[in-house]
């Protein structure tokens, strides 16, 4: 069972948003691992990227600025990686928070040193599905786990 009892600071608090864990009462580890699982793939199937188009890039060289197009897609290259990544970050937690609050979990804030040690985040690509699934096992087990003692923070 990972570790989830912290002392929560102001900086702490305002990253909940980000760390956090969930817990619905009375769910045997199975339910919450199908729970768990069931919205991460549903929150892994959507995707933002930033300056993807083919279009510019084939006007570009055909109007004998390759350089210009080959710096546009470095720089929007660079551009993904800094916010894209970002993006897809929240809109996946964001996803996922959606999805446990139908299925009636609560959701509690966590110190984000603890919530790296049985989560994951993905920006700039997919985990390995060995990862991802020890991941989710262990968020499952905090799912079905002791009542938490802490605040309950809500979608």
């Amino acid at each position: 069972m990972p570790k989830l009892d912290f002392t929560a600071t102001p900086e702490i608090e305002q990253d909940f948003d980000k760390y956090f864990y969930f817990h619905r009462a009375n769910t045997s580890f199975a339910e919450a691992y199908v729970d768990i699982h069931e919205c991460d793939a549903l929150a892994s199937g959507s995707s933002i990227y930033f300056n993807s188009s083919t279009a510019t890039a084939a006007a570009l060289a055909n109007s004998s600025v390759l350089a210009a197009g080959v710096g546009g897609a470095i720089a929007g290259a660079m551009m993904d990686a800094i916010f894209g990544s970002s993006a897809r970050r929240a809109q996946r937690r964001q996803n996922v928070r959606n999805c446990m609050y139908f299925k009636d979990y609560k959701r509690y804030g966590l110190s984000r040193d603890l919530w790296t040690e049985f989560n994951f985040e993905e920006g700039m690509g997919r985990k390995k599905e060995g990862v991802r699934n020890d991941a989710l096992a262990l968020q499952a087990l905090v799912a079905s786990g002791p009542a938490p003692t802490t605040k309950e923070l809500g979608l």
